[in-house]
């Protein structure tokens, strides 16, 4: 009992630290972002997450006549080849080695590689990606930066949807720099896109889903 009292007391200090240095990345002011993460390994993971998302991209792609998509942030790509299988297809990793050696004769990019920005895709599929970012503004750049792309889908954690008590972060996922919730992703995709549409794709994984376009 003692020692919760005075982790929750340590933890409202540091809140209120937080709270001190403002918002980032319209996560209200308060929030406790991590600073360093785990390296968190995708490779051996199948549809265990997002499946919803990449079945809601198989559909959006056949309604909006989409041919070509780009999954940047593919892990295992097990997803990206099971349910877009009927589409020209790129998966995007920092290192695509693994892919490479399993599926060589399909196409994978590292992300420092430029290269992946000129592939034709339509659609850029980001599923639990941009928590795992130390900046997200510096990678919408890179994600706008192709100019192919018409549409984007990105899913991330809703923070509202999360039981702990320190839901004022770090998060729970020692690999999460920062989760946002339902109102702050909107808030901050909107600076970047026009939002199409969002909703909670998952409740019990607590995943949001955001489909959207560019602004110019």
């Amino acid at each position: 009992m003692i020692i919760t009292l005075i982790r929750q007391m340590v933890y409202q200090l540091k809140v209120t630290f937080a709270w001190l240095c403002g918002a980032s990345f319209c996560i209200r002011p308060g929030y406790i972002h991590r600073k360093n993460v785990i390296a968190f390994d995708d490779s051996g993971n199948q549809d265990e997450f997002q499946r919803e998302v990449y079945l809601f991209a198989a559909d959006f792609c056949k309604e909006h006549n989409i041919t070509a998509v780009l999954d940047v942030g593919c892990g295992s790509a097990y997803k990206l080849r099971k349910y877009l299988f009927d589409v020209v297809k790129a998966g995007v990793e920092p290192d695509a080695s693994n892919l490479k050696q399993q599926f060589p004769g399909e196409t994978w990019f590292e992300f420092l590689d430029s290269a992946w920005k000129q592939f034709p895709a339509q659609l850029i599929i980001c599923a639990d990606v941009i928590e795992h970012v130390p900046n997200p503004d510096a990678f919408i750049a890179d994600l706008l930066a192709h100019q192919h792309a018409q549409y984007f889908i990105f899913s991330t954690p809703d923070r509202n949807l999360d039981t702990s008590p320190w839901k004022y972060g770090p998060p729970n996922n020692e690999s999460h720099y920062r989760e946002w919730t339902f109102e702050e992703f909107e808030k901050y995709m909107s600076r970047f896109f026009i939002i199409e549409k969002h909703e909670i794709s998952n409740v019990e994984q607590r995943t949001q889903m955001i489909v959207a376009t560019r602004k110019h």
